[in-house]
Order: C-alpha cells, then sequence, then structure tokens
C-alpha cells in the first residue's frame, strides 16, 4: 500500500487558496444563470405565493431572489471545493457544504444590500421644501446594513468552527481554533467598510460581482494562513499515523501467539 505524503503548512495553504478561488469563479460562472432565473421567474412565482414582498434591506424581491440563488450556486462551489482541501479533518462533507452555503447566501444578500443603501437622498423640511441630505443623516441605516454583514460573517465563522472542533478538535486546541471566528469577522468587517467607500450607494449586480471575485483572493490568503496557524495539517499527520500505529500493535499481538 502506498502511504499517503503528510501535509505541510505550505501544503494546506496552497490546497486552501487555490480550491476557493476555484471554487468562486466555477460558482460565479454557473451562478450568473441561477441569478437571472431568480430575477426572472422565480421571484414572480414567490411574489404569488406571498412569500417575498418588500425584499431584504434596500434590495426589492426581484434582486433579493437573485442574488440568494446565485449565492447558494457559489457557497456549494466553495463548500465543495474547500471540503476536498479538508476532507482528512472533518467528519462529513455535508456539514461543511451546507455550512458554507448558508453563510455564503447571507453574506451575498447583505453585501449586496449594504451596496444598494444609499449614501445620499432627500428629506423634506419643516417649510416643506425638499433638501439633500448627507452621509451623516443616513450612518443609522448604513451602520444597521453593516452589521447585518458581519453578522453573517459571524454565522459563517461560527457553522464552520463548529464543524472544524467536531473534526480537528481532539488534537488541536479549541482557543486555537476560536481564532477561525476572529479572523472571518475581521474580513468581513473591512469588506463591509469598502463596500461603503466603492459603491457609495450606487451598486450593481455586476459590481457585486467583481467586487467578490476580487475579495476571494484577499480572503483564501489570510483564512489559509489562520487554518496554517492553527496547525491543523498536524491533525492530518496524526490521523495518517493512527492506521500505522494500529496494525503494528496487531503485528505485535500476532508474534507474541505465535
Amino acid at each position: 500500500m502506498q502511504k499517503q505524503r503528510p501535509l505541510s503548512a505550505v501544503g494546506l495553504w496552497w490546497r486552501w487558496v487555490l480550491a476557493t478561488f476555484v471554487g468562486t469563479v466555477i460558482g460565479n460562472i454557473l451562478g450568473i444563470p441561477a441569478c437571472l432565473a431568480g430575477i426572472y421567474y422565480l421571484s414572480d412565482y414567490l411574489t404569488e405565493l406571498k412569500i417575498c414582498h418588500t425584499g431584504f434591506g434596500s434590495l426589492t424581491c426581484p434582486v433579493t431572489t437573485g442574488i440568494v440563488s446565485g449565492s447558494l450556486v457559489v457557497g456549494v462551489f466553495v463548500g465543495l471545493m474547500q471540503y476536498l482541501v479538508l476532507r482528512r479533518l472533518l467528519r462529513s462533507s455535508a456539514w461543511w457544504i451546507i455550512a458554507s452555503t448558508f453563510g455564503w447566501t447571507c453574506i451575498g444578500s447583505a453585501a449586496t444590500s449594504l451596496a444598494y443603501t444609499a449614501q445620499f437622498g432627500f428629506v423634506i423640511g419643516e417649510d416643506g421644501v425638499f433638501a439633500e441630505s448627507n452621509i451623516i443623516d443616513r450612518l443609522p441605516v448604513l451602520v444597521t446594513h453593516g452589521l447585518w454583514l458581519v453578522f453573517a460573517g459571524l454565522l459563517l465563522g461560527v457553522l464552520q468552527w463548529l464543524i472544524l472542533w467536531n473534526g480537528a478538535g481532539n488534537t488541536v486546541p479549541k482557543q486555537r481554533l476560536f481564532w477561525w471566528i476572529v479572523v472571518n469577522v475581521t474580513l468581513v468587517f473591512f469588506s463591509a467598510i469598502t463596500i461603503v467607500l466603492i459603491f457609495r450607494g450606487m451598486g450593481s449586480l455586476r459590481g457585486i460581482l467583481w467586487f467578490f471575485l476580487g475579495f476571494t483572493p484577499i480572503y483564501a490568503t489570510i483564512t489559509g494562513a489562520a487554518l496554517a496557524k492553527m496547525r491543523l495539517h498536524r491533525q492530518a499527520k496524526v490521523e495518517e499515523t493512527q492506521p500505522a500505529l494500529a496494525l503494528n500493535h496487531e503485528s505485535n499481538e500476532i508474534s507474541e501467539s505465535l
């Protein structure tokens, strides 16, 4: 039997970065038709069923349905590709893919809603005259939508942390795995600030697509470094040595019986 080569920290890092980026690219390619189908077909059906009325945040019902449909596809492929890297560390592929799909769908919806939130608008003064409001007046709305995005990042981090803890928690200290949540929340927090600075209330589906394609390498690089820093690759080495130790133990028992 050919012995599987142990996974190093560098090996875990570059495999994670490549898998995350490839999953994002494939997911976006297939997610665009899913997004268009959600906007032009599925949203009408949901409206007839009285499931979708006003949408989510700054998004209308058709845009919300399209974003959710596209994000679901992206989340599935990102989770699947990441599982191929972490399969030696996880007990079940289904839970990681489900958690990633749900988390990235929430992040995609919240990020798009924040991008569509207008930073400027018009208000009616006491004299009945329209006056232009500035970003200070819109700050509560921007903060609310930004907090939704941070919460989505927290949700993704917690769900994935639970799965990592269940798979690798036997050998990796829990406090070290906790950094996975911190890294995800921090990255999503800075992405919220970046969205406000870039889109300035003039979001578009094409712009959001390019934003996430540009955000993915940064996310993959930093989270991959976090995985290596948590030394999850050592868990893979431990699991690989366990069958060999069991085989040696059985051989010793047979030799003693003979």
